[in-house]
């Protein structure tokens, strides 16, 4: 069963439908996600070749990154398109997609356009680009590859803001978007999602659209159905971490703890090989160190400390009226609040729970409250790893989604 894989990221919505279904080609526009992405089909090409331990050398920094991709046939290796999609580069990306499908028909179209655009954050500050940000409109494109190769169904993801945001006109986006999806021969049904309903360590509410051609209008119902049917409890930032070490801010250590669950093993350690990669904390200065201690163990204590109670001293912000929450901390006992992009940019609200390690989160503690598991690694530096799991599907979520698609589809007598 063919899909084809649009604005794909570091592949965390790609990773759920790897088992049900073939992906054709990924489509995504950042070369540090393409880098990832390419790896990430390297390594199921070598895990079905019965090769993983040439990958975990890899991990291990034994053997070079060339020296896997040696291993494997171009035509993996190819899968993934750099570009951004737009009205010069959509012919190319068609050209490229049908010369892989080699005449097969493709089944579904996964994928959400990048959302900065439809958030709530920063809304105020961005609402003078509205006439010219051309990310707004980027689902027209997605439309453009539901009109060329009709599949069966699409998934599209995006953020809840979506439901609210206005475009130039001062008008609702969404049921614009809905006619045009309509308009070219599609049944569709939406939901808000919760990931840490999935069993995500995370709460993390994202906007699900799923559509199906006309002639299966049950199919959308069903498929939420199915979803809804696979809710688990919530798994918390303790149980997420099990088996990873304790470290300091600007420490590495890629070792794991001797502890271990069950629950760690099926989800992030499956296979005892795996080395612990990406385990880097950021440096801070002084100043952000005493304020995370004291966020911290704030937090222990179930309060969350704003900027305006901290001491004068702490201060270097002479705003203390707006942006209060500019510290955050999680906490042991509950799944973590969002991860967002701007994790990239400092880790002030991804505090570790413990005071002791007085730091931010890693990216591997980051990816594996996305749902990531351990042997999954982000090119190409610290930054663009941070941005990459900032921006995903989690996995967690993303395998149900897809089974749901799955179960959907066998109702076809």
């Amino acid at each position: 069963m063919n899909i084809i894989d649009l604005f794909s990221g570091a592949g965390g919505l790609t990773e759920g439908f790897r088992d049900q279904f073939k992906i054709i080609d990924h489509v995504e526009k950042e070369y540090a996600a393409c880098e990832t992405l390419k790896l990430r089909d390297s390594f199921y090409y070598l895990e079905q070749n019965d090769l993983l331990d040439i990958y975990f050398q890899f991990l291990s920094g034994r053997v070079r990154e060339e020296d896997i991709f040696d291993l494997v046939p171009e035509a993996v290796l190819n899968k993934t398109i750099n570009a951004e999609i737009n009205d010069d580069t959509l012919r190319d990306i068609f050209k490229k997609i049908d010369a892989d499908l080699k005449n097969q028909s493709v089944i579904g179209i996964i994928g959400g356009p990048p959302c900065q655009a439809y958030s709530t954050i920063g809304r105020a500050r961005n609402a003078a680009k509205k006439s010219t940000d051309e990310r707004i409109f980027l689902y027209k494109y997605y439309i453009d590859f539901l009109n060329k190769y009709r599949p069966l169904f699409f998934v599209f993801e995006n953020v809840r803001g979506l439901l609210s945001f206005r475009d130039a006109n001062n008008e609702l986006l969404f049921p614009k978007m809905q006619y045009e999806f309509r308009g070219a021969g599609y049944n569709l049904k939406y939901r808000i999602i919760n990931a840490a309903d999935y069993g995500v360590p995370q709460v993390r509410e994202r906007i699900i659209i799923f559509g199906a051609k006309a002639d299966y209008s049950d199919f959308p119902e069903k498929f939420f159905k199915n979803l809804e049917s696979m809710k688990k409890r919530r798994m918390t930032v303790k149980e997420a971490f099990t088996g990873l070490p304790k470290l300091h801010a600007g420490e590495t250590k890629n070792i794991y703890a001797k502890e271990t669950s069950s629950l760690a093993e099926e989800i992030y350690r499956k296979n005892k090989s795996i080395p612990l990669t990406e385990n880097v904390s950021r440096p801070n200065n002084d100043n952000d160190l005493k304020i995370y201690k004291i966020v911290a163990k704030a937090k222990q204590n179930g309060k969350n400390i704003r900027y305006n109670e901290l001491d004068d001293s702490l201060l270097t912000h002479k705003n203390t009226n707006e942006f209060l929450d500019r510290y955050k901390a999680l906490s042991w006992d509950l799944p973590a609040h969002t991860i967002v992009a701007h994790i990239a940019k400092d880790g002030h609200h991804f505090i570790h729970p413990d005071p002791e390690q007085n730091r931010s989160i890693t990216v591997r503690e980051a990816a594996r409250l996305q749902g990531f598991p351990d042997d999954y690694y982000f090119e190409n530096s610290r930054t663009a790893a941070f941005t990459q799991i900032g921006n995903a599907v989690p996995p967690i979520l993303s395998k149900k989604i897809a089974k749901a698609v799955y179960l959907t589809i066998k109702t076809i007598s």
